[in-house]
């Protein structure tokens, strides 16, 4: 039973990371963060929970399954374009939009299982903290209490902090939709939101004592402060960061396409496990390098920023419906 339906919260929690690391760290001081945590956290886990109670209640609806589906495969698209843009400021003209696709869509292929995604995500994540923490060591000797900023906590720095935390990742809404009851409990959405932003804070932090009031400045902060490392691992094997966060965006590509098919009711193999059959990919893949090519030159900031909205909205419209499916539903109960 473990095999045919495996746990997949590495994979959540593994591309909730992923949005830290490959976005922009200088969101807000991480004083500002750590003070907004209690009320984003909040906030995120009460969307999450409401949208799973009421996903339960509309989740036959054809179009509600589609529009969920297609935010889904335009996430897909964003996270390819975002690793794209990172390798155009790490290494330019290194690789064309359409190797990246490749490189990244490929290992979907492999990871179409739903256990591998599973054990892949678990291995990745451990690669992740051991990097992570020769990270901190290589820069340990630059870590300045001093370069702490001593920010005011004015209402423009509090909207800044919840704007940079409070983003309604697909990651959040994902356990509605996995078929063990158990595993898409109240405690999965609380683990998944405390784990990602008390991960936020603590990368902020980091950031601030080392750049101090020029991490505003840097582009990708992660990648400027390894490349500083005293130990000059990551600059000496900057393959290897590349190589990680590729395969980081590969995990979250295959979890989407996993929730995708799952969504669109494209089973048609005998278990869970292998939901998603080999001959649905090739439309994937032209699929997702169609929508690559077409925003390629579209601000991706922008783009994220309307992927949030509209994660916030069809929450709130699923939410609104689920209540007045549960209204009625009472009422011709005590009728």
């Amino acid at each position: 039973m473990k095999r045919e339906n495996p746990n997949l919260f590495g994979a959540l929690l593994l591309g909730l990371l992923l949005n830290t690391l490959l976005s922009s760290q200088a969101a807000y001081w991480a004083r500002i963060g750590l003070l907004a945590y209690p009320l984003s956290a909040g906030l995120l886990i009460s969307a999450a929970l409401l949208f799973a109670w009421a996903w339960r209640g509309v989740e036959r609806r054809r179009w509600l399954r589609f529009a969920l589906g297609c935010l889904l495969g335009a996430s897909s698209a964003l996270e390819v374009l975002r690793f794209w843009r990172l390798l155009e400021r790490v290494a330019p003209d290194s690789q064309n939009l359409l190797e990246v696709c490749l490189l990244l869509l490929l290992p979907v292929l492999y990871l179409r299982r739903v256990s591998a995604i599973a054990q892949t995500a678990n291995v990745v994540l451990a690669a992740l903290l051991i990097a992570g923490g020769l990270l901190i060591l290589s820069i340990a000797g630059d870590l300045q209490v001093a370069n702490l900023q001593p920010v005011p906590a004015h209402d423009r720095q509090w909207l800044q902090a919840l704007r940079g935390q409070c983003l309604l990742y697909p990651e959040f809404l994902l356990p509605a939709l996995w078929p063990d009851q158990e595993k898409r409990g109240p405690h999965t959405v609380i683990r998944l939101v405390g784990y990602s932003l008390a991960f936020s804070v603590g990368m902020h932090l980091i950031l601030e004592l080392y750049f101090g009031a020029a991490m505003p400045e840097q582009e990708i902060p992660v990648h400027a402060a390894a490349q500083g490392g005293a130990l000059s691992i990551f600059n000496r094997l900057e393959w290897l960061q590349l190589l990680l966060w590729a395969m980081l965006v590969s995990i979250k590509l295959a979890l989407y396409l996993y929730a995708g098919i799952r969504l669109l009711g494209g089973r048609n193999s005998k278990t869970e496990n292998t939901a998603v059959g080999l001959d649905r990919f090739p439309v994937y893949l032209l699929g997702m390098a169609f929508l690559c090519m077409l925003w390629r030159g579209i601000d991706l900031n922008r783009l994220f920023a309307l992927r949030n909205l509209a994660a916030w909205l069809f929450a709130g419209l699923v939410l609104l419906m689920g209540g007045v499916q549960w209204l009625f539903a009472k009422r011709s109960s005590s009728v």
